[in-house]
């Protein structure tokens, strides 16, 4: 990292190009999206804050089945969206719900408030918001609060290993393990390297800020075990992104486990979460099986 100059690190983190080239397999995940709304058990919009902002809500997606059955609640994915923390949509990653329903999981994509309107704290907290709401409401969708999982890709990525740090279970009344695993895609985890261009003309984070929502900077041996996987054709810094972090988890005796998809790109590795056959999938559903 140190040998970059500000603007290859700035070309390091633009994903202008792969996101033009990409557009078609993203208009497949919105094709998906709709797809799994009328194929599955669903409540869509539902608010996890009161105020009722449009930003601050949550879809859920149920194995046929498996609504308000008490007897076997559904284990659960909080899965978090990427789009640099300014833009993009549960609504286009709803699409993973169909796979997962085959193995009785249920799929909670959700929103959160953007930047430039609002702050990396905000969004922070708006996604310990929806954990908590979750928590508490599981049940009456017939899901399992005792088994939830966290997942995202991108700023995604970075928000859930936030979720998976210490500390601010506290303050939302809810148990230290809340969340019993977690999987990160060409996640962001340590914030440093964005202070001086790309994302943080928007973020306008200081190097306090920047370093308290920095996962690598808080790792606990007794913090839930995590994916992390990132794609080949992803640019070096995400690739190094994803590996420095896998290391230090390794180095803090955190259960970890690592590894590319070497023929994926920042936005094709996705669509490998609806992927039976894939490695990324049989490892996030090996993790919620056994855990």
């Amino acid at each position: 990292m140190g040998a970059l100059t500000t603007e290859q690190l700035q070309s390091e983190y633009d994903l202008t190009e792969v996101l033009q080239s990409s557009s078609e397999q993203l208009e497949e995940y919105e094709t998906l999206s709709r797809l799994a709304v009328t194929r599955l058990t669903h409540f869509l919009d539902l608010p996890y804050t009161e105020s009722h902002c449009s930003r601050q809500t949550l879809d859920i997606f149920l194995p046929n089945g498996i609504a308000f059955n008490a007897q076997q609640p559904a284990p659960v994915v909080i899965f978090i969206h990427g789009g640099y923390w300014r833009a993009n949509s549960k609504d286009s990653r709803r699409f993973p719900a169909l796979a997962m329903a085959e193995r009785g999981i249920a799929w909670i994509p959700l929103n959160y408030r953007l930047a430039p309107d609002y702050t990396m704290p905000d969004i922070v907290d708006d996604v310990r918001r929806a954990v908590s709401w979750v928590y508490k409401n599981a049940k009456q969708f017939g899901c399992n609060p005792e088994r939830l999982f966290v997942c995202g890709n991108s700023a995604g990525g970075h928000l859930a290993a936030t979720l998976l740090m210490d500390g601010w279970q506290q303050s939302f009344q809810l148990p230290g393990n809340v969340l019993k695993g977690g999987c990160a895609l060409s996640g962001l985890f340590e914030l440093e390297p964005l202070l001086d261009g790309g994302p943080n003309e928007w973020l306008h984070m200081d190097r306090d800020t920047a370093h308290r929502y920095s996962p690598a900077r808080d790792i606990s041996a007794d913090s839930p075990p995590l994916i992390i996987t990132c794609g080949g054709k992803e640019t070096s810094e995400f690739r190094r992104q994803s590996r420095d972090y896998a290391a230090l988890c390794t180095q803090k005796h955190r259960p970890v486990t690592y590894f590319e998809l070497v023929e994926e790109n920042h936005f094709s590795i996705i669509g490998k979460l609806s992927d039976p056959q894939s490695r990324l999938f049989q490892a996030l559903t090996d993790m919620i099986s056994e855990l």
